[in-house]
Formats: C-alpha cells, structure tokens, sequence
C-alpha cells in the first residue's frame, strides 16, 4: 500500500488518538454571509471567539465558493474572503498549555503589500495577547513571500526564502513549540509539505527570536482590520497536538449512503473484529495496515446489515492500525485502536 492509500485511511481517524483539536472546512455555512454567528466564529480580531463586535469596524469579511483541496489534508466546498480594513473573525479552541502544537489552513492570495500587518494570530488566552503571527509581503508584481513571528509586535519577522504566485492555492502548517523559558519558544512554517511523509525535516521559515507570549493558548484569528493586510481567500482551517491530527476527516474517500462501517477493535488481539454494516456486502476484501505502510493481513469477508464478527489474525502489539474495506464500489478506510 502507498502512502497515498495509507494517508486516506488517516482520515477516518478518531479524534481520541490523532489528538485533533478544533477543525473547520467551513463547508456548512452561508456563503455570502459573514463568517461572524456561523459555527464558533465571532466578529471583531480583538475578541477572538469571544463576543460580537464593538469596535469601529463591525463588518467582517464573507464565505465565498469555491473551497480548498488538498492532498491527503482535506477538502471543502467554501472558504473565507480575506479583505484588507474590515473586521477580523476568530475562534477559540481548547487550550493548548505546553508541548508542541500544530496550526493549519490553506490560502489564496490575490495581492499584498510590500509593509505589511500580520493577518493571521493565534493568542495566549487573552485577545491582545498573541503567541505567534502570520504575515504575507509582495515581493514582485505576480509573487509574495510568507512571515512568521512569535510573541510581542516588535519581535523580529522571518520570510521564506521561497517565493509562492499569486492566484494559487497554497497550504500553510505551523508548528509552535512551548519549552520552559521565557524567550525559547519556537515557531516553524512548513508550504505546501508532502503530508504522507510527516513533519519535513527542514522548515521553510523558523524563528525563536524575542519573548514568548505563551502559556495557554485558546484562539485563532484572521485579522483584517488594517489596511496592510492581503486579499484573497483563507480555508481548511485545522489545530491538533500532532501532524496527522491535522488531517480532515472524510476527504477524498468516495462517501456512500448505504455502505456505512463501524469497526470495534477491542478483541483485535484476540483475532476478532466487530463490524456493524449498514448495507450487506459480498466478497469484500479486507485488508490491516500498520502506519508504515506494511500490511499484515488481506482477506475475503462477506457483511450483513448488521453486526458482524470477523476473524482476524490476532493483533499482537498495540497501537493505531487501518483497516481497508473494498468491494462492490465501496471504499471504506477507517483507523482503528488496539491497546
């Protein structure tokens, strides 16, 4: 199996072991309609996820068609317009105390300013408190450049080297490291990575310079009420603890009706697994991955609309596995659990 295949599995996985802490494809909302009052997002940058907007600027921007897609990240039908002085629109997410976390979404600019304000923060439990930002500078009349900074406004900005169109899609992972001190936090930015191949061994841009603002951070906003900010689209917006926790669930598996599985892998070391079908289903193939890619066991199963018990191999070591379901035109990838 590919890593291709491998990743897709990933997207079934369940929130419990890929450590997934707020995700949103923004695929269920109003388009042409702000983003404020839609799901957990609330107007005003200085407020994120907090309360409506009370300052001088109290429209924010809209959710657009199309959406974003990409490889073995997620998928959307919807984004976020990004305008330059209108209102930002934030959210807030479980705290994130210490350790590493991970911040993705995806982007298309459409222009930029060569001095420009950070459009994108997330905060350290206070809307004015910001752990890390995010910047886009023009470099020429048809490319930009991406900065990163941590902490206070006044902390040394980082671009990457590598300039990027305008006009494309583009995916955009941070990785914050909280660490003991109060001045060696580190913030990563990795474009467009291959995500099969796990955290790339390089950033594209890496700053630990100035003081941390850090210790609980709970909130994420685009922020747009400046005049220096970038125009374009924002989408995919994803937080975790972990690299594959990013991942959004469901995306470029075909998605049936009928054919629905629920796996229960609790006897798997005892060479049993319980799968409840939603659909009957006739010499399916089911094949067992571990996450490297190796696979431990193909078999013909056949399936009832009902629950079903399946011998396995017994699974002898715990861990996080895929389990592959094919047969009559269904698809199905899903992660399983063996302690």
């Amino acid at each position: 199996m590919n890593k291709k295949l491998l990743l897709l599995a990933l997207l079934n996985s369940f929130a419990l072991f890929s450590q997934t802490i707020f995700q949103d494809n923004l695929s269920n909302y109003t388009t042409g309609q702000t983003l404020n009052g839609q799901g957990t997002w609330t107007n005003n940058s200085s407020s994120a996820g907090t309360g409506a907007c009370t300052g001088a600027i109290c429209t924010n921007a809209t959710v657009l068609t199309p959406g974003f897609s990409y490889t073995n990240y997620g998928t959307s039908t919807k984004s976020l317009q990004l305008l330059a002085d209108t209102d930002g629109c934030g959210s807030m997410f479980t705290s994130v105390t210490s350790g590493d976390m991970y911040v993705g979404f995806m982007l298309n600019i459409s222009s930029s300013v060569t001095s420009p304000n950070d459009f994108f923060r997330v905060n350290n439990g206070n809307s004015f408190v910001t752990g890390f930002r995010v910047f886009i500078k023009t470099v020429s009349a048809s490319t930009y450049t991406i900065g990163i900074s941590k902490g206070a406004a006044g902390n040394a900005v980082v671009y990457t080297t590598t300039v990027y169109p305008f006009n494309q899609d583009n995916l955009l992972i941070l990785k914050y490291s909280q660490l003991a001190g109060a001045a060696d936090d580190i913030l990563n930015l990795y474009v467009n990575p291959v995500i099969a191949n796990g955290v790339p061994a390089t950033p594209d841009a890496t700053t630990s310079s100035g003081t941390d603002q850090s210790g609980t951070i709970d909130r994420l906003v685009f922020r747009q009420n400046a005049t220096a900010t970038p125009t374009g689209r924002a989408g995919l917006v994803s937080v975790a603890r972990s690299w594959t926790g990013l991942i959004f669930p469901n995306m470029s598996v075909t998605q049936f009706d009928k054919e629905v599985f629920t796996i229960n892998s609790k006897n798997a070391k005892n060479g049993l697994l319980t799968i409840n079908s939603n659909a009957n289903l006739e010499n399916a193939s089911l094949s067992i991955y571990s996450l490297d890619g190796k696979l431990l066991e193909n078999r013909t199963i056949s399936l009832i609309d009902s629950e079903n018990s399946i011998a396995i191999n017994p699974i002898q070591n715990g861990g996080v596995y895929i389990i592959s379901i094919k047969g009559n035109g269904v698809n199905s990838n899903q992660k399983i659990y063996v302690e």
